[in-house]
């Protein structure tokens, strides 16, 4: 008996139970994974940067000390005080002093030598103020969702500028700077492609979805239709050629990009999703109108009794 047309063991229960389970869970882990990753990724890259510079408009200018006070941040406070970096006579004051830093005499040269030093942008080490303590209490007081929320209005702030003519011209500017630069220019330019082509609301031909003859020809993957192929490749091969993607399973993100005859490609009624789904999962979660009906197994034995009948005398 051919071992394709062998009727399989059944589970037991024990290991129908652990599979189902499985599959129950393995979803919304991923899904927690892959969220956790996003946010991970916008706090490290956009949200964090955004409300370190939040805070540090705050402390390090007068304009931003008169918000700080607004929200009863005092960073004169004797909390802040630095008693590391005073200067010697006022250290020197201190210890003769009954009262130590609080010492009225203490404190009343202390705000003349922060008088003495003060200016617009406010150097804490040389104002004898603790750093990492004002900014852990102004973080505490201006939530990091402020991050979040600035980040939204930057992005649509510089969709709106950008669909303007002063917006489109400067954006030219910035692409012309940007190739012109020796070591940016070897990046910016397929991180701008890359970009576009997810996001650009033009219309790209991504949503074609084909099977070609890859990494055999008698093998076939799943592929997307990007572009026609580049000019010296047809020339020089006199064929109609295009350009493909092809996703790996199961991180689509990845894959190949290879240079395919147009004629050898079977273009597939299915949308880019339906592919996608295709691809994570190994080929399991076809398009209802794509399923073949009989099991996989049906098909090696009727393949393998084809074979069979075809080698007899």
């Amino acid at each position: 008996m051919n071992a394709a047309t062998k009727k399989k063991a059944p589970r037991s229960r024990v290991a129908r139970f652990f599979l189902r389970g499985l599959i129950t869970l393995l979803p919304i882990v991923l899904t927690l994974v892959v969220f956790g990753f996003l946010y991970q990724l916008v706090t490290t890259y956009v949200t964090g940067p955004i409300n370190r510079t939040i805070y540090w408009s705050l402390e390090r200018n007068g304009a931003g000390w008169t918000g700080l006070r607004a929200l009863g941040i005092d960073p004169y406070s004797e909390a802040y005080l630095d008693t590391s970096v005073l200067p010697f006579e006022l250290e020197n004051l201190a210890s003769q002093s009954a009262g130590r830093y609080s010492d009225p005499a203490f404190m009343t040269a202390l705000e003349e030598y922060r008088d003495d030093k003060e200016t617009f942008l406010r150097d804490l080490e040389e104002l004898c103020i603790r750093p990492k303590l004002l900014r852990a209490d102004v973080a505490a007081r201006v939530h990091p969702l402020i991050g979040v929320v600035l980040s939204l209005l930057l992005v649509i702030w510089l969709g709106w500028l950008v669909g303007g003519f002063l917006g489109r011209r400067v954006v030219n500017k910035l692409d012309q700077l940007f190739h012109a630069v020796p070591l940016v220019r070897t990046v910016y330019p397929y991180s701008k492609q890359l970009v576009e082509f997810f996001f650009a609301e033009k219309k790209i031909e991504f949503d074609t979805v084909v099977a070609i003859p890859y990494p055999s020809p008698h093998l076939y993957s799943i592929a997307f239709v990007t572009s026609n192929a580049p000019k010296t490749v047809q020339e020089t091969l006199d064929k109609s050629m295009i350009t493909c993607f092809i996703p790996s399973s199961p991180m689509p993100m990845t894959g190949y990009t290879i240079f395919v005859e147009a004629k050898s490609v079977i273009p597939l009624p299915i949308t880019v999703d339906e592919a996608l789904r295709v691809t994570m999962s190994g080929g399991v979660l076809i398009p209802p109108h794509e399923q073949m009906e009989g099991s996989p197994a049906r098909t090696l034995a009727e393949e393998a009794g084809r074979e069979t009948r075809d080698a007899a005398p």
